[in-house]
């Protein structure tokens, strides 16, 4: 019965993306929701399939049908190193081109000198059912979201790909959902590249300059990580024979295999945009919304992540270990940093996004048993906040022309229903009871032990909150235009709304998914079980409880109330007072200064870009966090 799920999981993306090409433009409403729904049931009905086997579910594929599939994934493998060699020279991209011949002649010694597997096997364990019913169900909403988006994105740019991008979306979910799943390396790095290739399309999806570099970015920063990917799998396969993820922490002595365990992690920096990788992801933010919530927020950036979480046994309580996680909290302390100083919407959610993961990363690093829980939790509910952040983003700019966020002033009165959901967004990433806050919490709780990894988890949470805040307090406004008129319910209505529940839902039962889901897996990676405990509504660690259950409560108290006296209290519109002479005769907005000369004011956020600029900490970055990674592969080595 799993076995039939897992190829369906494969399979029903893949149908989905030829069906996205195969049909026509009318259609692709009632396509996306169909691939929602059936996404959802097959998702779901993994995790039950697992439960009579304890709640996860591993099988071998049949000697029957082996041959066939090893074939099938030899030729995709050509096909994906033959489409970076010809695209590269098609578009005289040298760098990537450099990077693809490379991957050219390891594939080419693998297949030479490393020994074929004898057969290949699914691990369906519960953080890959985590990982599933993300893809699945975030995915699918994302892809409903794109049918009421691109129609107005297409539109002011003079494009007709909607093919292109429902079957690269759909293919992609196909691959992510293969990597997940399988425990064979071989087969898992198929799937990492084909997760690489739809990035590189989606992000070149306006086939503009800009779109076409940023593209070429990704593809080569990936293809760093995919080499170091190669070389790990011919070092586990020659030294070690080892062939699957799960025998990397069983199969051989941690120390043994720290080198190839090293260039692993490489690899996932490299897929999750940590320093300084990070540049693709921003280049990133160039694609349409979906496109960004999707692979660049709650998906592909996650295989990385992913892949380090699943890695913990070979370097827990090790020197690498230790590097992984002062890397993961630097990469989380410097991201946030330089999020303080954007003003583009999207950039502020690309940078945070690779400090939350860089936090994911440093909770694995620290390797206990608490801290590894607090990384699959944090996976879970920022997947969910981001992917709304992203979309509410992209539907913000359609109803006012820009990404700006000085310009979504007095959004709330423009757009009530899409600002509460962004708000909820934005305070589901800062503020308690929401599962965000509740697993940065203990995350900091493991660091505690490591002076420097949990003075970087501080700052980097303090300045979360602050660039937060300032968004915040920009879309919830009131606006001097009293001639504004709210916009009636976008047509993307049900996907924002349904990962606006969502975040609320998870927080709610965030106890119960800790005890099905990450209690069970910490303790098949650790072979220990982290100190938390709940009941009543407490949520209980190492050093004290929470009360989320209470703080709920008092929430939809709150919420009640205000729906109640909100027509009680008119809020009293007055002018700006600016220091000089008010212009009031020709635009309320001029005035005249000390030297009788008109200005026009400005009243922004500050944004302290001589201290936190791009400018100012890129550079830094880089230096440190590649210092950072030579000490990791040096502990390997050594």
């Amino acid at each position: 019965m799993i076995e039939n799920t897992v190829m369906l999981l494969i399979l029903v993306p893949l149908l989905f993306s030829l069906l996205f090409v195969a049909l026509p433009k009318s259609l692709y409403k009632i396509l996306a929701w169909a691939f929602f729904i059936i996404g959802v049931v097959l998702s779901v009905t993994l995790v039950l399939d697992c439960l009579p086997t304890g709640g996860a579910g591993a099988f071998d594929v049949s000697e029957s049908s082996f041959p066939m599939l090893e074939n099938i994934v030899l030729v995709l493998e050509v096909l994906v190193i033959l489409f970076i060699l010809a695209v590269s020279a098609k578009y005289k991209n040298w760098p990537t081109l450099g990077l693809g011949i490379i991957s050219a002649a390891l594939f080419a010694y693998t297949y030479a000198n490393v020994p074929g597997a004898e057969g290949a096997s699914f691990n369906i364990d519960q953080f890959s059912q985590v990982m599933i019913l993300i893809v699945n169900i975030v995915g699918t909403a994302i892809i409903l979201f794109a049918t009421g988006y691109m129609d107005i994105y297409e539109e002011h740019r003079h494009l007709h790909r909607q093919k292109t991008f429902y079957f690269t979306m759909s293919f992609f979910l196909a691959a992510m959902n293969g990597l997940v799943m399988v425990d064979t390396l071989g087969w898992l790095f198929l799937f990492w590249e084909i997760t690489t290739l739809c990035s590189f399309v989606l992000i070149s999806y306006n086939m503009d300059q800009e779109g076409i570099n940023n593209g070429f970015r990704a593809l080569a920063l990936n293809l760093v990580g995919g080499i170091t990917f190669s070389i790990a799998i011919i070092l586990l396969s020659t030294k070690f024979n080892i062939s699957t993820l799960s025998g990397v922490g069983t199969d051989a002595a941690a120390a043994a295999v720290a080198l190839p365990v090293a260039l692993l992690c490489i690899a996932g920096f490299a897929k999750s945009a940590q320093m300084p990788f990070q540049s693709w992801l921003l280049g990133a933010m160039v694609a349409p919304t979906p496109v960004s919530a999707l692979l660049h927020s709650s998906t592909m950036v996650n295989a990385g992540v992913y892949l380090i979480v699943k890695l913990v046994p070979a370097y827990a309580n090790t020197s690498l270990g230790t590097a992984i996680a002062v890397y993961g909290s630097f990469t989380f302390v410097m991201c946030s940093a330089l999020a303080l100083s954007q003003r583009n919407a999207k950039r502020v959610l690309a940078y945070s996004t690779i400090a939350n993961l860089g936090l994911i990363i440093a909770s694995a690093g620290i390797g206990t048993p608490l801290a590894v829980a607090a990384a699959i939790m944090l996976i879970l509910f920022h997947a969910i906040s981001k992917a709304l952040l992203f979309l509410c983003t992209g539907e913000i700019e359609h109803t006012i022309g820009s990404r700006d966020i000085e310009d979504m002033s007095g959004l709330i009165k423009k757009a009530p229903l899409l600002t509460t959901l962004a708000a909820l967004g934005m305070v589901s990433m800062l503020l308690p009871p929401f599962g965000v806050l509740l697993t940065k919490w203990v995350s900091m709780e493991a660091a505690s032990s490591n002076p420097v990894v949990i003075v970087f988890l501080i700052l980097g949470s303090a300045l979360t909150t602050v660039y937060y805040a300032k968004w915040l307090g920009t879309i919830l406004s009131s606006s001097m235009d009293k001639n504004a008129v709210p916009h009636k319910k976008p047509e993307t209505y049900f996907p924002l709304s349904f990962l606006g529940l969502a975040i609320v839902v998870t927080s709610i039962f965030v106890f119960s998914i800790y005890h099905y889901f990450i209690e069970p897996q910490v303790n098949i990676l650790l072979k220990a079980v982290p100190t938390i405990s709940g009941q009543a509504g407490q949520f209980t660690t190492e050093i004290g409880a929470f009360a989320y259950a209470a703080i709920f409560v008092v929430l939809a108290l709150a919420i009640l109330i205000y729906l109640a006296t909100k027509s009680m209290f008119k809020p009293r519109m007055t002018s700006y007072y600016m220091c000089g002479e008010n212009n009031l005769e020709r635009d309320r907005l001029m005035f005249r200064n000390g030297l009788c000369s008109y200005e026009k004011s400005s009243v922004s956020n500050i944004y302290l870009q001589n201290t936190f600029g791009e400018s100012k900490l890129t550079t830094l970055g880089y230096a440190i966090s590649i210092i950072l990674i030579v000490i990791a592969l040096a502990g390997g080595v050594l």
